[in-house]
């Protein structure tokens, strides 16, 4: 009689190469692997345009809730339209002196506007010596982020205090 032989999975003619199951499993996983790396539809594409939009209202948010602790309110033109640089600047002329008394449009001799681009330190003056006129033409300063601060010059040469500063960004 003849002997059984145990039963084999694989003759030996068609077993695998433990190489071969590397590269299937391999070749498997990579298959496996870019499926999941498509373009998915349903993400939204934005514009530059609504990206910066989104991010401004993101700093508004933010400066608000900053504005809001600091017990300060925000201003009021928070639209998101182009805001255009000021051609001029102009004032009204005080009617009073800092003690409360009047001062009269005779007293007053002139104004002198001080300036300066808000990262230096030192102010430049411009002298307005015609007591009547109440604007100034911005337009031979160079671009740049500007504060601009307004005194008032007496008959006698007394100067006011300076106005509150007023920031322009000159473009």
């Amino acid at each position: 009689m003849k002997r059984a032989m145990p039963y084999r999975v694989f003759s030996r003619r068609s077993r695998f190469s433990l190489l071969a199951c590397l590269q299937f499993i391999t070749l498997i996983s990579t298959l496996w692997f870019l499926t999941g790396c498509q373009e998915d539809d349903r993400a939204t594409r934005t514009t530059a345009a609504r990206a910066s939009e989104l991010a401004n209202s993101r700093v508004d948010a933010a400066t608000g809730g900053l504005l809001e602790t600091l017990g300060q309110k925000p201003p009021t033109n928070t639209s998101t339209d182009e805001v255009k640089p000021p051609k001029a600047l102009s004032w009204s002329a005080p009617q009073t002196r800092e003690d409360g008394s009047a001062l009269k449009p005779g007293q007053i001799a002139g104004f002198r506007i001080y300036y300066r681009l808000r990262h230096e330190d030192s102010f430049s003056v411009i002298p307005v010596d015609n007591p009547e006129r109440t604007s100034q033409p911005l337009t031979d300063l160079a671009p740049g982020a500007y504060e601009f601060e307004i005194t008032t010059v007496d008959a006698e040469g007394l100067e006011s205090r300076r106005s509150e500063p007023v920031l322009v960004d000159l473009i």
